[in-house]
């Protein structure tokens, strides 16, 4: 069986006790979590600040849309 990385998360109703809907839902959010950030790793460009950038969302000069009144 595979063991919760965080059993205080899962647990919803902070009684103690992980109960066995609370383990599955944990157990499948932190696989997402972990395909998501192997999916991410890849796609991450470091800058020279070490920042990491993710798309900036800056529009090439020549691609802008100009709105023109006549």
């Amino acid at each position: 069986m595979a063991k919760l990385k965080n059993p205080e998360k899962a647990d919803l109703n902070k009684n103690k006790v992980v109960e066995p809907y609370e383990r599955k839902r944990g157990l499948a959010i932190e696989k997402a979590i972990e395909e998501r950030q192997k999916f991410n790793a890849g796609r991450a460009v470091k800058k020279k600040n070490g920042k990491i950038a993710r798309g900036c969302g800056k529009v090439m000069s020549n691609r802008r849309k100009f709105t023109t009144m006549s």
